[in-house]
């Protein structure tokens, strides 16, 4: 029992002067933000098109290929028009900080869409890591 105490006290008296006068190791915090493809959800407007010369609201879904901020997206989807239609669409996106703007061409309606709405934002993960301890 004597012999265990005096290794443990010498064990522990050389681990201090090894890191006497030396700062501890620096802890690493890395944020990363998570961009994928976002549904999208939103008010549109047809403009003009095969069946009515002055447009129609509707309420769209689509699928843009990144949720990414202050950043351009490519954009497709389906619109339930109020006029009772359907259209169908591809077009580009721009994500803000607090919507989503899509300019579209309807194929189904044949004519331009404008839409607003919203994305899901970002993920963003936060990771703390300690480099492991070297003795010299």
């Amino acid at each position: 029992m004597y012999a265990k105490l005096i290794a443990i006290t010498f064990f522990a008296a050389s681990a201090s002067t090894a890191f006497a006068g030396k700062a501890p190791p620096p802890t690493i915090t890395t944020t990363t933000t998570q961009t994928d493809a976002s549904v999208f959800l939103g008010l549109s407007w047809t403009f003009g098109g095969a069946d009515s010369s002055d447009g129609t609201a509707g309420l769209t879904l689509k699928l843009l290929s990144t949720n990414k901020r202050n950043a351009p997206a490519l954009a497709g989807g389906v619109t339930y028009n109020f006029d009772g239609t359907f259209g169908c669409d591809l077009g580009l996106g721009y994500n803000m900080s607090g919507a989503t703007l899509t300019a579209s061409y309807d194929f189904c309606k044949q004519g331009p869409q404008l839409s607003l709405g919203g994305t899901k934002k970002p993920d963003t993960v936060t990771t703390t890591t300690t480099p492991g301890l070297v003795f010299q």
